[in-house]
């Protein structure tokens, strides 16, 4: 007798498969272990960047958390959805909200990036998994359109110890332990625009731009989460391990930044004359490396590549697509640092490729076994 829908219908003489609705295969990774996995992930940067910034840059990212998750709760009660809250997503989004912004920065600052980030680039998409940009880069873009000088600081305190204040935007209090200078990408942004000495030394560039080893550990200015290359990379290296984060997207992100810097043409000063030619044409190579090394350590590089163009929901689903999408991400923040008005574009860059995400997946689909391309 017959015990299964299959064996019966082999019984019947009928060549039929019967497929239930239960999946074929099944993990134990969920959306919470993956989010808090993220967010433990984030907390060595965390924690160094009140050594760097100051007890301010808890207060910005204790406030951009709360606000997130208050968001959340309220409008998935609003709407008549079960609470998210647990999941851990609004604390991740809260967290990059706030590491996107300088601690300077006035305390409704990270407030309103993250209320935008949940309420308009989130939920009104339709909560997790349905939105098609970046929450927490969507918070950062608002934010710095509304509040220029909040986000784009004339000098940024380094602090070296929790004893220092940060003060107000663009100026330290006065601490013997604290140093106000201009981010490295301000640096950067000059010499792409007016031009580096042809006959130019590491020495003489390292006369305006910080060491490589301080970009590396993060003792520069810059947002409160981004400036530590060492602890981004160890972080994003446990998840790439637990495979919550593909290696092709960051890989392919950095690899064009890099490139970038050394080919495209820089106006290279000779006999006082601006010439544009590429980087990596100078007498001196070790001055060309050292340029490229600082586009990579400098700015939201290191976050942007390994904790934002790699988010599940915003980014390609094949390994094709993630190629496409790391180049796309970093042609654009290279091509915006040398040409644009910007001295940053890891935000823009992101979300401009975000909204090409649904086309880069048709393009690059798989072909089906038996079906031709």
């Amino acid at each position: 007798m017959p015990t299964s829908p299959t064996q019966a219908a082999a019984a019947q003489g009928q060549d039929r498969l019967f497929v239930g609705h239960w999946p074929h295969l099944r993990a134990r990774d969920s959306v919470p272990k993956i989010m808090w996995s993220v967010v433990a992930a984030l907390v060595p940067a965390l924690v160094a960047s009140g050594y760097f910034f100051g007890v301010r840059a808890y207060l910005h990212v204790g406030l951009a958390v709360a606000t997130a998750v208050v968001t959340e709760a309220v409008i998935t009660h609003l709407r008549l959805k079960k609470a998210t809250v647990g999941d851990g997503s609004a604390v991740v989004t809260g967290l990059l909200v706030a590491f996107c912004l300088p601690a300077q920065a006035r305390w409704f600052v990270p407030v309103v990036a993250a209320f935008v980030a949940i309420a308009i680039a989130k939920q009104c998409f339709g909560g997790l998994g349905a939105n098609i940009w970046n929450p927490a880069l969507v918070g950062r873009a608002f934010v710095h359109v509304a509040y220029p000088t909040d986000l784009n600081p004339s000098a940024y305190p380094v602090v070296n110890s929790f004893s220092a204040n940060v003060g107000t935007v663009g100026h330290a209090a006065p601490a013997i332990d604290a140093v106000s200078s201009a981010s490295p990408m301000a640096h950067l942004k000059l010499i792409a625009s007016h031009g580096l000495g042809f006959d130019a030394s590491p020495a003489k560039l390292a006369e305006t731009l910080p060491s490589l080893w301080k970009m590396f550990i993060g003792q520069v200015g810059g947002s409160i989460g981004e400036t530590s290359a060492l602890l981004l990379i160890l972080g994003a290296l446990y998840l790439i391990y637990r495979g919550w984060v593909r290696w092709q997207v960051p890989l392919v992100y950095l690899a064009t930044v890099a490139v970038g810097a050394l080919l495209l043409p820089i106006p290279l000063l000779t006999a006082g004359e601006p010439i544009l030619r590429p980087a990596i044409l100078l007498p001196n190579h070790e001055l060309a490396v050292r340029f490229a090394a600082y586009h990579l350590l400098g700015g939201g590089v290191m976050l942007g590549a390994f904790f934002m163009a790699t988010d599940m929901v915003t980014s390609p689903l094949t390994n094709k697509g993630m190629l496409l999408f790391g180049f796309g991400c970093g042609a654009l923040t290279i091509l915006i640092r040398l040409y644009g008005g910007y001295p940053e574009a890891v935000c823009y860059s992101i979300l401009l490729m975000n909204t090409a995400v649904p086309l880069i997946d048709r393009w690059t689909q798989p072909r089906i076994f038996g079906h031709k391309k």
